[in-house]
């Protein structure tokens, strides 16, 4: 029996896909004790898990200015930011609190630490120590193989110039020319104390060596490209290319027994008797889940209200993730409904179809239940191109929240309701990850050498 920390940084989704994975490694024999810098206690207690509390991620380690006042504050700023770059910069560098980190960890002396690819402190800490590392990725590739666009586009390759070798590499191109600017504006601005420099002044300091971060092109500071890493998404809808080496997809992680804690009960119920309405009727369930969309995307939720609205076989089930509150304020259709918090697995066991933002978790679990998608991407992150992986694979379409009237999502919803297809090609993938798990779980264990 090993003992395995799993780190994470307890953002929902990632926090989420943890619990089957732990769950999956304790039916195992292992032990297991879900770790983070977010306080997540409750939801992981609740599961019944160990849970190690870890120090909060500094986001913003540049520290404090003294007042400036006068004419020249601003140069005055920028006068002190660099007078005193080693001094700002040291006091960044303790703000991480990895040495804290450190004692929590040795104390738990584990045979094995699975740490989150976002963390970057915790992994240039661990990594230069005696434990034994495999960074969690719950993406696709981030990393830069020939003919693979990048994940944060919504190309498909073979689409278009686009999608042509030289417009996939000259999307790459551009997403370089975009970071280097980032990181080059943020360093000077704040005389090297941007979250970038501190990490790379610290693992100079610890000895963690540069060629695991190199030039990086994902949204985060870095994407290691030669430590081992496991991506809990399927291989089966990558794009063809040449797979980096050390990466190993080890398939979705869904929890089905999950419990979701900020769910109050009598949201529950309420979706019982919808879910019973459903089945009776032999109406079809559409579940809209838009967690990451912003306040501004209010009125696309309405537009596809109204678009669902009209047709009176379809039941429409939105759930806010806690935003837009105070947006939908009056009477609503009789066959749409509206909550601030939806168990989310509780409804993709009886949808017929998911409209989401492209989000790879609610992609995993409604794969799971085998539900069609039309995806309409919050264009942040990796929704872009894992909506384009969901188009290409024939598991829904891709469409865009900021281009399509009503017609035109009615249109789209009673395409994928109607053409059997995307429930045939969902259902056939399902299935064949389901076989595949005992086979991935025992690369898991080679790969991490657990006995």
């Amino acid at each position: 029996m090993a003992k395995i920390l799993c780190v994470t940084t307890g953002l929902t989704g990632i926090r989420n896909a943890s619990f089957e994975l732990i769950n999956r490694l304790q039916a195992e024999g292992n032990q297991c004790i879900c770790a983070s810098p977010a306080d997540i206690a409750e939801e992981v207690k609740a599961q019944e898990f160990d849970y190690l509390q870890l120090p909060e991620v500094n986001y913003d380690p540049a520290p404090s200015l003294p007042y400036f006042g006068g004419p020249f504050k601003k140069l005055k700023r920028i006068a002190y930011k660099y007078r005193y770059v080693k001094t700002r910069r040291a006091e960044a560098i303790k703000s991480l609190g990895m040495s804290r980190f450190m004692k929590l960890v040795q104390a738990e002396n584990p045979d094995l630490i699975l740490v989150d690819v976002e963390l970057h402190e915790h992994i240039m800490t661990l990594v230069v120590s005696e434990f034994k590392v495999i960074l969690l990725s719950q993406w696709f590739s981030l990393w830069k193989q020939k003919g693979l666009p990048p994940l944060v586009s919504d190309i498909m390759p073979g689409v278009g110039f686009d999608g042509s070798l030289f417009g996939i590499k000259w999307a790459w191109t551009k997403i370089e020319i975009k970071r280097w600017w980032v990181f080059f504006k943020r360093k000077w601005v704040s005389g090297f104390t941007d979250r970038r420099s501190v990490l790379l002044e610290y693992a100079k300091q610890i000895g963690f060596s540069k060629k695991y971060i190199p030039d990086n092109y994902w949204p985060g500071p870095f994407t290691y490209a030669q430590l081992p890493v496991i991506s809990i998404t399927s291989d089966e809808l990558e794009f063809p290319h040449d797979k980096r080496p050390n990466l190993h997809y080890i398939g979705p992680m869904v929890y089905e027994k999950r419990l979701d804690t900020q769910i109050p009960s009598n949201t529950r119920k309420k979706l019982e008797k919808v879910i019973e309405e459903k089945k009776a009727s032999n109406k079809r369930l559409i579940y809209c889940s838009v967690s990451t969309f912003k306040s501004g995307d209010a009125s696309f939720i309405k537009k596809v209200i109204s678009a669902v609205s009209q047709k009176k076989d379809w039941i429409l089930i939105v759930g806010l993730g806690g935003k837009l509150q105070g947006q939908f304020q009056g009477t609503l259709p009789a066959n749409v409904y509206i909550f601030d918090y939806v168990p989310q697995l509780q409804v993709l066991k009886d949808a017929d179809l998911s409209i989401n933002h492209g989000g790879i978790h609610t992609i995993n679990e409604c794969i799971h239940f085998g539900v069609p998608m039309l995806i309409y991407s919050g264009k942040r992150s990796d929704q872009n191109g894992c909506a384009a992986r969901i188009h290409h694979h024939g598991l829904g379409i891709m469409a865009d929240k900021d281009g399509d009237d009503l017609q035109a999502i009615r249109m789209k919803i009673d395409t994928i309701l109607k053409d059997g297809t995307f429930h045939f090609t969902i259902k056939n993938i399902r299935r064949k990850l389901e076989e595949e798990k005992p086979e991935r779980m025992r690369v898991f264990k080679i790969i991490t050498d657990i006995k």
